[in-house]
């Protein structure tokens, strides 16, 4: 690989050193004698052992998760890849899409950001390959401009780089690797979340001070550094559940809210969860957005409707091989798991076992 920031594997050094924050229960013992503060103690030991062995379980349970999930996609790359070697690739504008980047403590995290964290070394990896095969980004208008005229994306190495949610992390480890790359991104943003917690807003959320969302101060300097900004609703709730009037509220508060803050138009919107429809994509028309992201993998082209623009996921199960296949399009024949019947079912799945180890 190239010149590595080398400052990143010390920071990384230093997070793991960080103590968390602090929240433990203390039992205090009374002054009435020594058997009750040494029951006190036995008791606080026992639960703190106990708990310990319920983390340390759920975090085995998340990590096992993450290693089925890179087992099962490496060996889904096989069919793509077949069709790869037959000549069969995809031309268009791929657009990526992450949620987290940050050196935080695999035990730290809540069990949703445990599987989409992108640890800053392996961030900074997949830039570098970007770069040298001469990948550029795109800037909102000039991805409208490329999908709205014959000047197809095909015939340039040209990317689009996306972050959903909204979270601190962004600005704090994404974008300094974006900019020494030379690259830029989108961040689409819950306008509803801004400052704060991740665990206050969903009961899979991280533990204080590691799921923290972007400030308006901090979205100010996230364009001062050159990248940009788009909706990911006002709540995140999914949209094909809303009645007509809540659907139009989510979008146009969004809207609204990150025009103030930016001082500019807000034109792109992704779908919270990938969730649309028909209905979804004429109300964001109305809304003002230009057009809307969905989580169904694959490139875009002149052809792809605009309120319903494709991207491909960036996770922390995917290798830096799996990385590298799904920019060539090895794992685009997967767009069926987007229809809308199978990611219901994904998704209950998923919000039931990330609520059970939450708790």
């Amino acid at each position: 690989m190239g010149s590595r920031p080398q400052w990143i594997f010390g920071a990384i050094a230093d997070a793991q050193r960080r103590p968390g924050p602090s929240g433990a229960a203390s039992v205090r013992a009374s002054s009435s004698g020594k058997t009750f503060r040494q029951r006190a103690r036995g008791t606080s030991s026992v639960a703190s052992s106990e708990t310990r062995i319920s983390c340390s379980m759920l975090s085995l349970i998340s990590r096992g998760r993450l290693w089925i999930k890179t087992a099962l996609k490496t060996a889904l790359v096989v069919p793509g890849l077949l069709q790869l070697l037959a000549g069969s690739r995809p031309a268009g504008l791929r657009v990526l899409f992450y949620h987290r980047v940050n050196p935080y403590p695999f035990d730290k995290l809540g069990p949703v950001s445990r599987e989409t964290t992108v640890r800053p070394e392996a961030f900074a990896r997949q830039l570098e390959y970007l770069r040298r095969q001469g990948f550029r980004t795109v800037s909102p208008e000039e991805l409208l401009a490329m999908l709205t005229s014959e000047v197809s994306a095909a015939n340039e190495r040209v990317i689009a780089i996306t972050f959903d949610d909204g979270y601190e992390d962004n600005l704090l480890w994404a974008t300094p690797l974006l900019k020494a790359h030379g690259f830029q991104a989108i961040v689409f943003v819950i306008t509803g979340f801004i400052g704060k917690e991740s665990g206050e807003v969903w009961a899979e959320g991280d533990p204080s001070g590691f799921g923290r969302f972007l400030s308006r101060q901090q979205l100010r300097e996230l364009l001062a550094a050159g990248m940009f900004v788009g909706s990911h609703t006002h709540s995140h709730r999914p949209l094909t559940g809303l009645d007509d009037d809540d659907l139009q509220a989510e979008l146009g508060r969004s809207r609204r809210v990150l025009e103030e803050i930016a001082g500019a138009p807000a034109l792109l919107l992704a779908y919270p969860g990938g969730d649309f429809d028909h209905r979804s994509e004429s109300t964001a028309t109305r809304a003002g957005y230009a057009a809307s992201f969905t989580t169904i993998p694959g490139v875009n082209e002149t052809a792809t409707r605009l309120q319903a623009l494709r991207r491909t996921e960036v996770s922390a199960s995917d290798t830096f091989f799996l990385f590298r296949m799904k920019v060539a399009g090895a794992l685009d024949w997967l767009w069926f798991k987007e229809a809308p019947g199978l990611r219901r079912v994904i998704g209950v799945t998923n919000r039931w076992l990330f609520r059970l180890l939450a708790r």
